[in-house]
């Protein structure tokens, strides 16, 4: 396995810079997104680690000097599926510590993935970086079970 992280400490201190928008956007990536994801499920119930994360990628794009009266990278549907999906990784590997599921998500889940369940029209639209939708390829519930038998093959 390819470790991103090497302890625990790099992880609280990754969560602290992003809640500090001290994180820059060149180190801002998928990683970081899905362990920043993990650590807040791994410490709060769904929906607080979902506003804790949305309020977080705010604050951080505020930090970045993203005008967002112009310019809108957030997106909830990806927003929701990524919680969804790492809550599902996190709970079925409860015997493992956060460093151990850490380093397995970000091997596990590339930033592709969700196209699995959503076609780029409808995962791209306005509508889905606005509110939550449902995969058009695939049913998003299903997105959790096969995250959970991705794990174990």
């Amino acid at each position: 396995m390819n470790r991103k992280f090497k302890n625990e400490g790099e992880i609280r201190d990754m969560v602290r810079s992003f809640e500090e928008g001290e994180i820059s956007r060149e180190e801002w990536r998928h990683a970081e997104h899905l362990t920043v994801a993990l650590y807040y499920l791994s410490h709060y119930d769904i929906e607080t680690a979902t506003m804790k994360m949305r309020d977080g990628i705010f604050n951080l794009l505020r930090s970045f000097a993203v005008d967002l009266t112009k310019e809108m990278p957030y997106h909830e549907t990806l927003t929701i599926f990524w919680m969804r999906t790492i809550a599902e990784f996190s709970s079925s590997r409860n015997n493992i510590s956060l460093l151990e599921k850490a380093n397995s998500l970000v091997e596990v889940f590339d930033k592709n993935y969700p196209l699995r369940f959503y076609s780029r029209e409808v995962l791209f639209s306005e509508d889905a970086r606005k509110e939550f939708i449902e995969g058009d390829l695939t049913a998003t519930t299903s997105a959790f079970s096969a995250s959970r038998s991705e794990q174990t093959s």
